[in-house]
């Protein structure tokens, strides 16, 4: 009787499992820096989790260009970037932000008797997180959790100010990308890049009635100690309650608002 011996075939390892590892690897990281609750080193990460610095590295650049890290220009150190908080991964942030701005647009409101509201990015869309509603009879009347298209709310404009034209190009230049809300709603790629330059020039945004009928906002960013635009402030208003002067105190207001904001997040 012959026997016979079976080869087995080795297989080769598929690119789902390689982007698995990858995946494993990267949510690491990730848990490694919201444990430690600092800025780390590639050579730490590299060390704490048993990885080689070069693949550290690469996970790094990956997560910085999607901006689930940042990178200290000082240091050189990556600490959790803005994406964290879109996604939840840090939701006490969330509540410190609000608790941090409260004062600030509780003042706001009071000078400008308007409706204000605090935005943040979230899947290309911007959610209210904080709101004070005007006490006038006709006011903006939207709950904390709405959500709007970030090409058309202003403090959608913010956020989207600071990012490249090519990632906006990648978020909205697909078919349909770019749906009319209103008429005055931008509905090309092309116009809505020359917006968001006006936007990085004046550090604010207008929404001229392109997400709702008869509403007029104007936003400003609130950036955090490394320059990330982390909360987008607002004020809003019937449009016919803002005449150009009112348009522009609203401005100055905001502005100043947000550069307060801003600042006492750098405060020791």
């Amino acid at each position: 009787m012959k026997s016979t011996l079976s080869k087995s075939k080795i297989q080769p390892k598929s690119a789902n499992n390689c982007q698995v590892t990858s995946l494993e690897k990267a949510l690491s990281i990730l848990e490694l820096a919201i444990n430690e609750g600092r800025n780390l080193g590639v050579t730490e990460i590299s060390r704490k989790l048993g990885m080689g610095k070069g693949t550290v590295h690469r996970i790094l650049s990956t997560l910085k260009a999607r901006r689930f890290f940042y990178q200290s220009k000082s240091t050189k150190l990556y600490g959790l970037g803005v994406r964290t908080l879109e996604i939840g991964m840090v939701s006490k942030r969330e509540k410190y932000l609000r608790n941090a701005i409260a004062p600030f647009l509780m003042d706001l409101h009071e000078k400008c008797k308007e409706t204000v509201n605090a935005a943040m990015w979230e899947y290309n869309e911007i959610r209210y997180i904080y709101r004070l509603e005007s006490e006038e009879m006709l006011r903006i009347s939207t709950s904390a959790g709405a959500r709007f298209p970030g090409y058309c709310a202003a403090t959608g404009k913010i956020f989207l100010s600071y990012m490249s034209d090519e990632d906006i190009r990648q978020i909205y230049g697909r078919k349909n990308g770019l749906k009319k809300l209103t008429e005055r709603s931008i509905s090309s790629v092309g116009a809505l890049i020359q917006e968001i330059e006006k936007v990085r020039v004046n550090q604010l945004a207008i929404d001229d009635e392109e997400t709702l009928v008869g509403v007029y906002c104007v936003a400003a960013p609130v950036l955090s100690p490394n320059g990330e635009c982390v909360v987008a402030i607002s004020i809003s208003a019937p449009k016919n309650r803002v005449a150009v002067k009112t348009g522009e105190t609203f401005a100055k207001l905001l502005s100043e608002t947000a550069r307060n904001i801003s600042s006492s997040f750098r405060e020791p």
